[in-house]
């Protein structure tokens, strides 16, 4: 009977062990790349996770950044041809090697947050191309989540020289109340957290706010007025859902970018930095 007893506690004991190992592990789990999906994302679309099983499988893919040369410059994806989207036309991508041949490959796209790069798309497709895809949240992204594959750099292959443009003395200005906001420590469960930026309109014409975009759809985010009237301001709402799926470990930050009629900020940009309680 005593022996009973004694193999009884002994399989209790590593029952016991065996549940503790499992809670452990998970408490510790950090998502992978390829696990972080989002469920979100446009037709249009390619997950950054899905480019990098592409690129590791050493699948037959052309990456086409469509940013400006300075930015290519300070990072890109390895491999990437250079071709600003102001300068996309049938001529200059086939002075890149992306004629006629080209209009079945499959080929993806990107720029920092995803807003050039959906018009390069809708260009492309205009212009023939059958398996187009733009990575979503942009370089911004690919970022944010430390994907691999980037390097630094300036283009060294053909690219079309963009002319410079002249500025305007008149016109709207876009200024931010600030242009960072810390969440601190999130509780993954504790519901959805806000944050209001102010946006204000320092020039003299009306500033027009486009459809915001962020970099992952763990983030949105609203503006009180999409009109904005010379010496006005609206309200930018942030919002971010700590639980709409997986993030990576620790600290990190999301982008909103915000689209205007700015000469020399097409595209305003705030950040927000969060760091997820996990189990809270």
């Amino acid at each position: 009977m005593q022996t009973k007893y004694i193999i009884a506690a002994g399989l209790a004991v590593i029952s016991i062990s065996v549940v503790f190992i499992l809670l452990s592990n998970r408490q510790k789990y950090v998502p992978n790349a390829e696990e972080h999906e989002d469920e979100s994302i446009a037709a249009y679309e390619i997950y950054p996770s899905d480019v990098v099983k592409k690129i590791k499988n050493n699948e037959n893919i052309v990456l086409l950044d469509v940013r400006t040369p300075k930015e290519y410059e300070e990072e890109h994806l390895q491999n990437a041809i250079l071709l600003p989207v102001q300068e996309l036309s049938a001529q200059s991508l086939a002075n890149v090697g992306l004629g006629e041949d080209a209009k079945d490959k499959e080929i993806i796209v990107y720029c920092r947050s995803g807003t050039r790069s959906k018009t390069a798309h809708d260009i492309m497709s205009s212009l023939g191309y059958t398996n187009i895809k733009s990575i979503a949240g942009g370089m911004t992204h690919w970022e944010e989540d430390d994907y691999p594959f980037t390097e630094t750099g300036d283009y060294r292959a053909n690219t079309v020289t963009t002319t410079n443009s002249v500025i305007p003395a008149d016109g709207p200005r876009i200024s931010f109340d600030r242009t960072f906001h810390d969440f601190g420590l999130v509780p993954q469960y504790g519901g959805i957290v806000t944050e209001t930026f102010t946006i204000q309109n320092d020039g003299t014409d009306i500033l027009n706010i486009g459809d915001i975009m962020t970099s992952c759809s763990c983030t949105s985010a609203s503006v009180s007025s999409k009109s904005i009237a010379a010496g006005e301001s609206a309200k930018l709402t942030v919002r971010f859902d700590p639980n709409f799926h997986k993030e990576p470990l620790d600290v990190f930050k999301r982008t909103i970018f915000i689209p205007t009629n700015v000469t020399t900020t097409p595209e305003a940009e705030v950040v927000i930095q969060v760091d997820i309680d996990e189990g809270k």
